[in-house]
């Protein structure tokens, strides 16, 4: 078993680590946070540092991969770029439930946490650091952009594509061959007809546009 540290202490991790002891294929050394004591215990392992010492990290506990633990988007990115300038070679590894069902040809890339009942039809790819939330279906020949996001219950027809720091949150149906724009946040429960530009904040039955979008924006209410 791969020694991994995980990246970010917060209610995300919680889920994160309870699929990690799942699959059995990883020993979690511990947890790098920003922000927890050193030392402290969070769902179990114990925050062994922050992210600027990660090279003496990585000797002390012979640390062999890792994965970002972080629900927003773009502060996904963030710390994944700190951590490959100072470790350019860093492994990312993916957290996937058990129970998730892959179709075949799928693709995928890394960093990627797939939690539990996901569904991914064949031919679709998921690109790195994307979350599926719980229940989530992906149909066939979909693509999510890198540090995507699709929430609990949500559901896309075939050949849908979410663009890069896009975030399909809780419950929304996106309709078959629909282009979700980056850095666009589509609301909680809403059904998407047609194709949505970058830049935007979505929501209704069928959704509407209701305001632009600043990259970088977060969209988690914890955030």
């Amino acid at each position: 078993m791969k020694n991994i540290v995980l990246f970010g202490g917060g209610l995300h991790a919680n889920v994160c680590i309870d699929i990690l002891e799942k699959e059995g294929k990883y020993k979690i050394v511990g947890i790098i946070d920003s922000m927890a004591e050193i030392g402290a215990m969070l769902y179990g392992y114990p925050v062994i540092g922050r992210q600027e010492n990660l090279v003496n990290l990585i000797n002390e506990y012979k640390i062999e991969a890792g994965f970002i633990s972080i629900g927003d988007n773009y502060s996904r990115k963030f710390v994944r770029d700190y951590i490959v300038s100072q470790v350019p070679d860093f492994v990312f590894v993916n957290a996937i439930h058990p129970s998730v069902i892959v179709g075949k040809n799928v693709k995928l890339g890394c960093g990627i946490v797939m939690m539990a009942g996901v569904i991914v039809n064949p031919d679709s790819q998921i690109q790195d650091f994307c979350i599926l939330n719980t229940g989530a279906q992906l149909e066939h020949n979909c693509l999510m952009e890198e540090y995507s996001h699709l929430s609990a219950g949500s559901i896309t027809g075939g050949k849908v594509k979410i663009g890069k720091f896009s975030a399909i949150t809780l419950g929304v149906i996106i309709l078959d061959r629909v282009t979700i724009g980056e850095n666009t946040v589509v609301g909680s429960g809403s059904l998407v007809m047609h194709d949505l530009p970058d830049n935007v904040l979505a929501y209704g039955n069928p959704a509407a546009i209701i305001r632009k979008r600043e990259p970088g924006e977060k969209f988690l209410k914890s955030m």
